[in-house]
């Protein structure tokens, strides 16, 4: 498996991990987009991710990342076709975790996607900025946790910004407050907690590297 310091790395058509991690991908989101809870929510959770893919299929050749971070976007978008097929308030995980590690919100797989999307997602941004920029030093560590946490924020005034066109039945199951009026804030917490690990481990990692040479 390639990483963000591997020096080559390889077309697809040569690389059966990534064309695995690809299908698996593509059947979990065929799966998960028959019968929606709600299809215009469905629709709406589905056009980043559209845009998103569409991007990665567009920049392949040109700025391809690691096997690693391929596999650590798909691992993300997996949880978030499930959040979108269920509405993520209604993900039976989610309330699984929050009885088990006695959470007072009813259903916390909203939070572990944000938390997810932090945790995985810092990686690729880490690799693109190493591979193609300039940028040295504790710049890889800072921008990418940068990146997240302003594309959180951004995310949250968009979600905000549709939900106030809808009928207000329907705000608080797209917004998935279930009643919490700081929900934005603390998705944005979980977002940057997750990043900030990442790239803390990281950081500690390849100090440690350096020292035993």
């Amino acid at each position: 498996m390639t990483t963000a310091t591997s020096p080559t790395l390889h077309a697809i058509a040569k690389n059966p991990f990534l064309a695995i991690v690809t299908s698996v991908y593509a059947l979990v989101w065929i799966w998960f987009a028959i019968d929606p809870a709600w299809r215009p929510q469905w629709w709406l959770d589905n056009i980043m991710v559209f845009v998103f893919v569409g991007g990665l299929v567009a920049t392949y050749r040109r700025y391809p990342v690691s096997d690693l971070s391929y596999l650590l976007i798909a691992i993300f978008m997996c949880f978030h076709a499930v959040g979108a097929n269920m509405s993520y308030s209604s993900v039976p995980l989610g309330a699984w975790m929050s009885e088990v590690l006695g959470f007072a919100r009813p259903n916390v797989y909203d939070r572990l996607v944000h938390f997810l999307f932090g945790l995985l997602l810092v990686y690729p941004l880490h690799e693109v900025l190493r591979r193609y920029s300039h940028l040295q030093g504790k710049w890889l560590i800072i921008l990418p946790v940068d990146f997240i946490l302003s594309y959180s924020a951004a995310y949250e005034l968009i979600e905000a910004a549709t939900a106030w066109t809808m009928s207000p039945e329907d705000y608080d199951p797209f917004v998935g407050l279930q009643g919490d009026i700081w929900d934005g804030y603390r998705d944005m917490l979980c977002a940057v907690s997750g990043a900030f690990i990442t790239m803390a481990s990281l950081s500690v990692k390849r100090r440690l590297s350096i020292r035993s040479r």
